[in-house]
């Protein structure tokens, strides 16, 4: 079954609209704590898998290289991330998240899941549950089609 124009309308509108208030979000400073949404995913990334190399960063985020550089840069110059020698080869540099990067990203986190739980308190259970799923869905199907491309 084809679906019709009308239902990548109503997908388009509204996911453009989420980006829109998503960043509204982050534009408010819930925590008080200022990461934008790349330094987020970035700090997340190297909080979950520990040292990792460069190009396996921007592998792993679907980032080019250069974009990857770019943004461990800034997030080095704040002392978010710094770089360490690889044990298994010296001439190459992993990068790990500093000490206060655990606590502060806890922080962001529970700041965030409080927003949401306000903004979405009237739903029922259910529905949040589901919006999750969809979303992850969403963010899955995107992600095997941006590595079939790659």
């Amino acid at each position: 079954m084809e679906m019709g124009d009308e239902v990548f309308d109503a997908i388009e509108m509204e996911i453009a609209i989420f980006m829109r208030r998503a960043e509204a979000v982050r534009l408010a400073g819930l925590s008080g704590i200022e990461l934008d949404r790349s330094a987020y995913l970035l700090l997340r990334y190297l909080e979950r898998k520990g040292p990792v190399g460069i190009k396996a960063l921007a592998d792993e985020l679907q980032l080019d290289i250069s974009t990857a550089s770019r943004q461990t840069a800034a997030l080095e110059s704040k002392g978010y991330v710094e770089r360490m020698a690889d044990p298994q080869d010296a001439r190459v540099s992993l990068l790990r998240i500093t000490d206060g990067v655990p606590a502060m990203l806890t922080e962001v986190r529970r700041s965030r899941k409080e927003f949401y739980a306000k903004l979405l308190n009237e739903w029922p259970e259910e529905d949040c549950r589901k919006l999750g799923e969809l979303l992850g869905k969403f963010n899955r199907t995107a992600e095997q089609r941006q590595r079939r491309r790659g």
